[in-house]
């Protein structure tokens, strides 16, 4: 009987994942095309769409960790671009900046899924905004055997589009804005009315993974008659989760959860943005019967040692902005230590060896003009763990790929990277990675 009800959650685990999004791709030989699609937000408001497949998000592609995706791209844009795995440590050939696919070519990325986790991907060819703001990205789902024995696995994609009332791309920033925020929210590329519902049963457990895709909107979720039970941040599990009736999420950050089933039949709550006039509003659903109460599968990861708060890093970084230039919206610039890249100084690192960074957020153009600007830092090629946040050390161990460094403050990251090459280091508020806000990890 064990074995049966194992196999059958596994058959929901596919089945929700292809029902939320588009049909998911196998392990194996995958498929891309990258093309314009005519794509419905809501009945009554399309818009023109840059696809992974024809979908907003892109199509999924689900694997299990160590499996080989060799994954064949054909762009069919009027520009070049290319493919970044968010969150994948690969060989540095793979991790797609570098690489360039010119409109009508084809190229075959070719690599070993690693440990579980929800990921995700999207272009990375400068300027990467005008690119990812019209829909490219679609989720990377690497699983793990306990994912198997939920009652559904839903992967929600957060964005945001600035459109006009007939759906036209609005291009620039909004009045008084200093990044390209939008006036429609999406879940999964659809909005208000048109958001799938989560449907559940009484007593059943649920794991939703959150991927924020917005170019600069940082989204604040809340669960009405629920809670939420954090379980991973950026794919990474937690050896304590927590609950929570909130979860943020900055750009290029994600977040999976478990939500029990704790209603009745009949109800119906929701999950909101900040915004909820703006659309991003996920129905919570409960439909007919129950189920004998399930307990949640999750298996925290080895117990790890304490890690100290440095007392002296092995470098420090300063993030920054200024006026002045002709990178970014406005003329603004946002800068490493003062400069802008492609004008930034590599950061080190040694192959298989620690470094520490201390990272500050003196960002003084975002203080005095009352601006609230956290910078997500991203960085490619591995995981960093995270030593503190203003020197305050997190109470467990917080593993993840894209930390928000708080305006006027600073965090302590170690990490060691195993692959050699040239690897980006940089703000994923789109507008600041294009804006300067970016540099490498040399790893020799």
């Amino acid at each position: 009987m064990v074995r049966r009800r194992i196999r059958f959650r596994h058959a929901v685990l596919t089945a929700v994942l292809a029902g939320a999004l588009a049909v998911p791709a196998a392990a194996g030989d995958v498929e891309l095309e990258i093309r314009q699609t005519e794509w419905e937000l809501r009945p009554g408001l399309t818009t023109r769409a840059w696809t992974y497949g024809g979908t907003v998000p892109g199509r999924p592609i689900v694997v299990r960790p160590g499996e080989r995706v060799r994954a064949t791209v054909t762009n069919r844009l009027p520009v070049a671009t290319n493919i970044h795995w968010h969150g994948l440590v690969l060989p540095n050939d793979q991790d797609g900046p570098a690489l360039t696919i010119e409109p009508g070519a084809v190229f075959r990325y070719d690599f070993l899924a690693g440990e579980s986790g929800t990921y995700w991907y999207h272009p990375h060819r400068m300027p990467v905004l005008p690119q990812m703001d019209r829909g490219l990205y679609a989720p990377f789902i690497v699983l793990a055997p306990e994912d198997a024995l939920y009652d559904g696995d839903h992967t929600f994609v957060l964005d945001d589009w600035l459109l006009d009332s007939r759906g036209n791309r609005l291009e620039g920033t909004s009045r008084q804005e200093m990044e390209r925020y939008g006036n429609v929210e999406t879940v999964n590329g659809k909005t208000g009315d048109a958001v799938a519902p989560l449907r559940v049963r009484a007593g059943q457990i649920h794991k939703l993974r959150f991927i924020n895709a917005s170019t600069a909107a940082f989204h604040e979720l809340k669960v009405s008659g629920h809670r939420f039970r954090v379980t991973h941040l950026d794919g990474h599990p937690l050896q304590r989760p927590y609950e929570t009736d909130r979860i943020d999420l900055a750009p290029g950050e994600r977040v999976d959860a478990e939500l029990f089933a704790s209603r009745h039949e009949g109800e119906r709550y929701r999950i909101s943005s900040s915004r909820p006039e703006l659309g991003l509003v996920i129905p919570i659903v409960y439909g007919p019967g129950s189920v004998p109460a399930s307990a949640s599968p999750f298996r925290p990861p080895a117990p790890e040692a304490p890690a100290a708060v440095p007392a002296r890093p092995d470098q420090e970084l300063v993030l920054s902005s200024g006026m002045g230039g002709m990178m970014g919206p406005g003329g603004m610039v946002w800068t490493i230590d003062g400069r802008a890249f492609p004008r930034t100084r590599p950061i080190e690192a040694k192959v298989g060896v620690p470094l520490t960074l201390r990272i500050y957020n003196r960002d003084h153009m975002s203080m005095m003009m009352g601006h609230r600007m956290d910078h997500p830092i991203h960085v490619h090629g591995t995981r960093f763990r995270v030593l503190s946040v203003n020197g305050t050390a997190p109470d467990q161990p917080i593993w993840k790929d894209t930390v928000p460094v708080p305006l006027g403050g600073f965090v302590d990251i170690s990490f060691v990277m195993k692959n050699p090459g040239d690897w980006m280091f940089h703000c994923h508020i789109i507008d600041h990675e294009d804006g300067g806000m970016m540099t490498f990890v040399r790893a020799r």
